[in-house]
């Protein structure tokens, strides 16, 4: 394998692992988006709740208003209406009691009349005058009596509206507070799932980035085997091509070498005194014999060389692929393993989340119920003339499981005399 190979491999593969980062980073600002945009849409979604909440809330206490003003201008002209009423008929008793007493005067007078002359001017005078103001002096107590009366009478009728507006007052506060309940409960149960939506698109996102990374790695491996291949592939084809040309070149060697020796053991025989020509040509075609079996020792020699050197490169190229496939599959294993930790840290981290949220939900809701039982404690306290024990205001429990975390627009309403509105 060439320089030039060598060269174009590691410009693939930096190519390659440009490509990679850009994948990586278009995912991240992918990612970075889509969470923006859920954190957005969770905003909205919060805000829509609210404001739907409020607007009920809004609509309920103008309801509330409404029914406790119009309830107290009922008040108003009961009240003026028994007042009225009542004063016409302590008009007609007083009438009738002065009628009375008028009659109780004629018969008295009647009954002076029959008193004797000599003394009954002044007896008469002095009897009148008492009588006058005996007759006064009832006729007070009897407008005492009726003032009295109605003063008691007002009062009671006052009572009993206003024990009307403590109950209508009551029924309020706890459709506003369960109002409260339901909302708190609404925004509880969004932000549970808000947890929940916003922990798996985050493990969607981990997901996808592993799965990512894991298709550029098998990707690079596939690069990396297929060059090693390649590289094997070449040598092995480098070294047939060197044995080929060695093949080529060892008959001639062979031959040349023969030859040499030949005119060298021709040379020795002439120089030699011992033996005929006809030894001589039986040593000759020995010595030839002889060439021809080391020539071909030698053709084998070289083959089974051959042999030997391409086993070698080729179980060393099995080794080499072998030790990249067990590196390559030890890489994957470490990134599946990074994964599951991965993973793991992401699901620890969403349960502690869910437990200080949880944890952070029970004072919450303990507040919104104190909030809840202090208004109702109020409320009872300024209806207490008119409202007490079992037949008053009924106490909010301390904590509901359907309560709601504390009021962003709380406190009690106030109007004139109303707790609620």
């Amino acid at each position: 394998m060439g320089f030039d190979d060598r060269k174009q491999d590691l410009r693939e593969l930096k190519l390659l692992q440009k490509q990679e980062n850009k994948q990586v980073t278009d995912l991240l600002y992918k990612n970075h988006l889509a969470l923006e945009a859920k954190e957005r849409k969770f905003d909205a979604d919060s805000t829509a709740l609210k404001k739907s909440y409020d607007q009920d809330l809004d609509v309920m206490t103008k309801q509330h208003k409404q029914q406790i003003e119009k309830a107290e201008q009922i008040q108003q002209n009961d009240m003026k209406n028994a007042a009225k009423k009542l004063r016409t008929e302590q008009e007609k008793e007083l009438k009738m009691f002065r009628e009375k007493q008028k009659q109780e005067m004629k018969l008295l007078k009647q009954e002076l009349d029959l008193l004797p002359r000599d003394n009954r001017k002044e007896k008469s005078q002095q009897i009148r005058e008492t009588k006058q103001i005996e007759m006064e002096e009832k006729e007070r107590l009897f407008m005492e009596n009726q003032s009295e009366r109605m003063e008691k009478h007002m009062r009671l009728l006052a009572d009993q509206h206003r024990q009307k507006i403590a109950m209508m007052e009551g029924q309020c506060l706890q459709q506003k507070q369960q109002m409260y309940r339901t909302r708190e409960a609404s925004i509880w149960e969004m932000e549970r799932t808000q947890l929940q939506e916003r922990h798996q698109l985050m493990k969607t996102q981990l997901k996808d980035m592993f799965f990512v990374k894991r298709h550029q790695m098998l990707a690079r491996h596939q690069k990396e085997m297929e060059n090693q291949l390649r590289y094997n592939q070449t040598k092995e084809d480098e070294m047939q091509n060197r044995h080929n040309m060695e093949k080529r070149r060892l008959p001639k060697i062979l031959k040349s070498e023969a030859k040499t020796r030949a005119m060298m053991f021709k040379q020795s025989l002439r120089l030699s005194t011992i033996g005929t020509p006809e030894d001589d040509k039986f040593k000759i075609k020995q010595f030839e014999e002889s060439e021809k079996k080391r020539m071909k020792s030698e053709q084998v020699n070289q083959e089974g060389k051959h042999r030997r050197q391409l086993k070698a490169l080729q179980d060393k190229n099995e080794a080499a692929i072998k030790e990249l496939e067990q590196l390559q599959a030890e890489k994957r294993k470490m990134l599946m393993e990074q994964e599951t930790q991965k993973i793991k840290e992401l699901e620890d981290q969403f349960a502690v989340d869910m437990n200080q949220w949880k944890a952070l939900l029970i004072p919450r809701k303990q507040t919104l119920e104190e909030n809840f039982q202090r208004e109702t404690q109020e409320q009872q306290s300024f209806y207490a003339d008119v409202v007490s024990g079992e037949g008053g205001i009924p106490a909010m429990p301390n904590i509901r499981s359907s309560a709601s975390s504390v009021r962003s627009k709380g406190g009690t309403i106030n109007s004139r005399q109303s707790t609620v509105i």
